[in-house]
């Protein structure tokens, strides 16, 4: 459990995949790319939060 904790808290950082995959002591980047999917539904969730589509209202310039 913490193995998994600190390589998804790695990749979320900025940590290249690569350096963890050797701090992790994995032969295949298989293995270490299963935290990578942690990362994408977080980035998922920051995009969906934060891109300007999303905050802006169309409808807000116009008046009824």
């Amino acid at each position: 459990m913490f193995r998994h904790a600190c390589a998804t808290h790695m990749l979320e950082n900025g940590a290249d995949v690569r350096f963890i995959q050797a701090l992790l002591g994995h032969a295949n980047l298989g293995t270490t790319e299963i935290y990578t999917r942690v990362a994408i539904v977080k980035l998922k969730q920051v995009h969906e939060a934060t891109h300007p589509a999303r905050l802006h209202d169309p409808c807000a310039g116009e008046q009824a």
